[in-house]
């Protein structure tokens, strides 16, 4: 019989948790209802309400503010450590990250003794390595997924059971302006190419437009229902990709449980960590790499800001700069922002002088669409930049962009 899970935490450890559907919600109601407090717990993105219910003495910290996060952040009760995806296995392991207690959800034991990250492992496998305690929720909702995912059983210190339906993401559909900026991206994206594409209705509305092409490959840090579709229905094969050959590569499942019955029975799908995910050789090998991500606003020198609207944090670096710099390094890569060109049913433009907050440098990104164009950015002056940012805008707002690049002498 192991301990009770709540007497494995003291005060002072750094607790790690995983995210998304692998967020331990059995693992933390213990914890807060239990636990003697004084500790700090790291975690990503929740799709519950379990972390509102953390003691005051509990002291919640994490890297993004999407979901619950950006409510907890904006009313001081987490704060916020900024990195990039690709920095976590490091911070995780030999690093001021590195965890005292790891909290998993997995599948109960196979016959070899292991159990399964099954449904993320991105930066919950190197947490749960490096910890001197690993705490787990054993649920019999999550497959068995090959990848980097699997954990001896006597690697867990104490365990609770659960039969709780693991928390879900479902799929919104996209806008017609959101459709709109989806045709503009997909004449990037031919036959064969590998796709990175972030989560959201803009990333449904690329999926959607390319649904026609042939063997696509997939290498990003999520997938979800739709990709997993196109996996079962053979537009993705992964037949042209450079390394992992034939296998759909992700770090985690974002999605509904129709998206976990398919990656339980796609024999092709890979779960890794984030340090093959976002390690840029790993992209730059991939071959035909095309990233495409949203983000808040573009800057007329072409700098993105993905974290901050309206002076609150509500999404995050994650990954999107990794895929962002490592596609616009790899050979034939395509590194795309797709953003629409307003917000607030038209009253603020997207396209702006200057960004609150810099998530990806100028030199990030090679191309940016909105529904009026695309800008192709790579080697040209910062004065043609801002000219062609500015006819991305609608056109209400483009005179004071022109005003404004005046005023900054582009």
């Amino acid at each position: 019989m192991t301990p009770p899970v709540e007497h494995l935490v003291q005060p002072g450890d750094l607790v790690v948790a995983g995210q998304v559907l692998g967020e331990p919600v059995a693992l933390l109601e213990r914890l807060f209802a239990g636990s003697r407090g004084g500790y700090r717990l790291f975690t990503g993105m929740s799709l519950t309400g379990v972390l509102t219910t953390a003691p005051p003495d509990v002291a919640l910290s994490g890297f993004v503010g999407l979901g619950a996060a950006g409510g907890l952040i904006a009313a001081g009760r987490m704060d916020l450590v900024p990195c990039h995806m690709s920095a976590l296995p490091d911070l995780l392991t030999d690093g001021p990250l590195r965890p005292d207690v790891a909290l998993v959800v997995v599948s109960p034991p196979d016959e070899d003794g292991l159990c399964h990250l099954g449904v993320e492992s991105d930066y919950i496998f190197a947490a749960a390595r490096a910890a001197r305690v690993v705490l787990a929720e054993i649920n019999p909702a999550v497959p068995h997924v090959a990848g980097d995912t699997a954990l001896p059983f006597d690697r867990l210190d104490a365990f609770v059971d659960s039969d709780r339906p693991l928390p879900e993401y479902e799929r919104a559909e996209p806008s017609a302006v959101e459709r709109a900026i989806a045709e503009r991206v997909a004449p990037f994206i031919g036959d064969g190419a590998c796709l990175q594409i972030g989560v959201g209705r803009l990333g449904e509305a690329v999926l959607a437009a390319v649904a026609g092409r042939k063997n696509l490959g997939l290498h990003a840090g999520m997938v979800g229902d739709t990709i997993l579709e196109m996996v079962r229905d053979g537009v993705i094969t992964n037949r042209h990709k450079g390394v992992d050959t034939g296998l759909t590569v992700a770090g985690s499942i974002l999605g509904s449980r129709r998206a976990v019955a398919l990656a339980a029975s796609e024999p092709g799908l890979r779960l890794r960590s984030v340090a093959h995910t976002n390690s840029p050789s790993v992209v730059a090998a991939l071959g035909d790499f095309v990233s495409v991500n949203s983000a808040i606003e573009v800057d007329l020198l072409g700098q993105v800001n993905a974290e901050v609207a309206g002076g609150r944090y509500i999404g995050g670096i994650g990954g999107s700069v990794d895929f962002l710099r490592a596609a616009a390094a790899a050979p034939d890569g395509r590194s795309i922002v797709a953003v629409a060109a307003t917000a607030r049913g038209g009253t603020v433009s997207r396209i702006v002088p200057e960004v609150a907050r810099v998530t990806a440098l100028r030199t990030d990104v090679d191309v940016v669409v909105t529904e009026y164009g695309t800008a192709e950015l790579r080697g040209i002056t910062e004065g043609e930049r801002a000219r062609r940012l500015i006819a991305l805008a609608a056109p209400d707002h483009r005179p004071g962009l022109e005003r404004s690049a005046k005023e900054l002498g582009l």
